[in-house]
């Protein structure tokens, strides 16, 4: 028994001033994936959001709770007579969310505790007032219960203290800011330029470990789903670990700069190769590494 991943969708804003919001775009994104699945959202046992960068800094309640209302995935308590309920929550965990949220689902779908899982990421500024160095964009992935040889075979992070310090985040008041010049928050985003090295010297070598771990060699590798920042960190990752770069999936140019969604605009373009093995490695702000091997092997 395992989890497979039945689909995996991306969404980005159409026009200048509306739908650019996180919430839009991830709802677009989850509501894309559950038909590309073949599944409707009251079938959902459990959504995860990892999305890190919400409309309005919004911290409460949680995003995920709202996608559940949105795309109408059992909202309410208790759930109606004969049917279930679906179970939401927050994960954030930055860069590393998508393998996080894999990493915590495989738990309960995998055992068959949970059928069917949603995974959605989004990020957009918090307001148009504010510059981000990534692009507004969500995506979201379908995991559900599998009988075979298929799903995530080892999951690994690390943490690298002592770089902590090349990435932050952080927000101060600003007593002139704002339109009337009454004060506001400033979101602050730093990246030491030693930042983008370190992830991808701290990625080799967990990921090199994943794959030695698994007894999986390189040329056994059908894609490689990384994140889409720091840029080129997916290219450099595969040229260390010795992958071919067709393994690489180039995402559209406007997913280049996605976030939390990156990794999941990579896999949308591997499952078209229907791949039977799938090296995840995402790096964060820590550095965190978390890499994950996912096989399928049904068909094979």
């Amino acid at each position: 028994m395992g989890i497979c991943i039945e689909a995996a969708a991306t969404s980005l804003p159409h026009g200048r001033l509306f739908g650019r919001g996180a919430l839009h775009l991830s709802d677009a994104a989850a509501r894309d994936c559950l038909e590309r699945g073949h599944h409707r959202a009251t079938e959902l046992d459990l959504i995860v959001n990892v999305g890190l960068y919400k409309d309005h800094g919004l911290a409460e309640p949680a995003l995920a709770s709202l996608i559940q209302e949105d795309i109408g995935a059992n909202p309410g308590h208790p759930p109606r007579r004969g049917a279930h309920g679906t179970f939401s929550f927050d994960l954030l965990a930055g860069g590393n969310g998508v393998v996080t949220a894999a990493y915590v689902l495989d738990g309960f779908v995998a055992c068959a505790t949970a059928k069917l899982a949603l995974i959605v990421a989004g990020d957009s500024p918090p307001s148009p007032a504010v510059r981000v160095p990534f692009a507004p964009a969500a995506g979201a992935i379908l995991l559900s219960h599998a009988v075979g040889d298929v799903g995530f075979t080892r999951f690994v992070f690390e943490t690298f203290a002592e770089d902590a310090g090349l990435f932050e985040v952080r927000t101060r008041w600003d007593p002139h800011g704002g339109v009337m010049r009454h004060g506001s928050n400033v979101l602050e985003i730093y990246e030491a330029p030693a930042f983008r090295t370190r992830c991808i010297e701290h990625a080799i070598a967990v990921a090199r470990r994943t794959l030695d771990e698994a007894r999986v060699t390189p040329t056994e590798v059908d894609v490689l789903v990384a994140n889409q920042l720091p840029s080129g960190f997916a290219d450099e990752l595969a040229v260390g670990l010795g992958l071919p770069p067709s393994c690489v999936p180039h995402v559209a140019t406007e997913l280049a700069h996605a976030h939390t969604a990156g990794p999941i605009a990579a896999l949308e373009e591997g499952l078209r190769r229907q791949p039977k093995t799938v090296l995840f490695v995402t790096a964060g702000a820590g550095i965190t590494i978390g890499a994950a091997l996912y096989r399928d092997r049904r068909a094979a």
